[in-house]
């Protein structure tokens, strides 16, 4: 990372720090009562979607309680503040008939406004996996920092960061169905396993058709790496029943003779191996994770080095 791509990491690190801390106490003398007309929207307001009914159970609850928590603006021109954070409040408070409500005001510019927006949102438990996905990548994006770094600002492994990541290589329509709640994020890793565009789309519609689990979704997945197309379901055969039948049926076609042989070598090299075919003609694979444990294996079956 370059030296400038550092110095952004280290003023997401600070804005971290500043924005994480949602316990502590805020001075009463700092908070001021604005009138909800004068804030504008935040033009990079990174949630998209927001839960109807969770507006309403806020709003309910500010009509008794007020609103418990200030927003945070940032100045404009002419007695005007742009929304940096709290846009459910906001909306909460208009769908309550408050006319004020109680603010932050604080002066940053474009890309600390738009930081603690997606930091604010990324620390909310109900954002949806793709909205989440696209924080991260505006994020990174904003401050030019990498997956381990950005990973290590948020207290976050790189691997997780990275799956989140990769659900925005889904199509758009698997990707609104995540953003909807039609599927999860574990089906849309289901339909990303499959490679072809064709029948991931099928796998996409049977999910939404069959109202199939995330274990399901993945079994058709399972059984298509292995066969190269989705199984076909007879009548009343759940999602994953096809994929376990046909499994069933390849172990249960096994020749008694050659999973006898089969053990025997397993146990002799000390290591699983696969035996197919039939008594008259088949195929013996042995696995190795290394070319020394190759070169060990050779030595076991005979072999001379030259």
């Amino acid at each position: 990372m370059s030296a400038g791509s550092r110095g952004l990491g280290r003023g997401l690190d600070a804005l971290l720090g500043g924005t994480q801390q949602k316990d502590e106490p805020v001075n009463p003398s700092e908070v001021r009562q604005l009138p909800i007309a004068s804030i504008c929207p935040n033009p990079h307001q990174p949630r998209i979607e927001f839960s109807e009914q969770g507006l309403a159970d806020l709003s309910a609850s500010i009509k008794t309680q007020g609103v418990l928590q200030p927003i945070l603006v940032r100045p404009l021109e002419n007695n005007q503040y742009e929304l940096v954070a709290g846009e459910r409040r906001l909306r909460a408070s208009k769908l309550a008939g408050l006319r004020e409500i109680p603010a932050l005001v604080r002066e940053m510019d474009d890309q600390e406004s738009l930081a603690i927006a997606l930091i604010e949102n990324l620390q909310r438990e109900d954002l949806n996996a793709i909205e989440e996905a696209l924080g991260y990548r505006q994020l990174m994006d904003q401050f030019g920092v990498n997956q381990e770094a950005l990973a290590k600002s948020l207290g976050k492994s790189r691997s997780a960061l990275a799956n989140s990541m990769r659900l925005l290589n889904l199509p758009e329509p698997v990707q609104n169905d995540i953003r909807q709640g039609r599927i999860t994020a574990g089906h849309g890793r289901a339909i990303m396993s499959v490679t072809d565009e064709t029948v991931a789309n099928e796998l996409h519609a049977r999910i939404l058709k069959q109202g199939m689990s995330v274990r399901q979704a993945e079994a058709e997945a399972g059984f298509w790496k292995e066969h190269g197309t989705l199984p076909s379901h007879g009548q009343g055969e759940s999602a994953d029943q096809a994929p376990r039948r046909a499994a069933g049926k390849r172990k249960k076609d096994v020749d008694p003779d050659l999973a006898e042989v089969q053990s025997m070598i397993s146990r002799t090299l000390g290591r699983k191996v696969s035996v197919s075919g039939t008594a008259s003609k088949g195929k013996l694979t042995l696995p190795f994770s290394s070319l020394d444990d190759l070169r060990r294996l050779a030595e076991m079956l005979g072999g001379e080095q030259g």
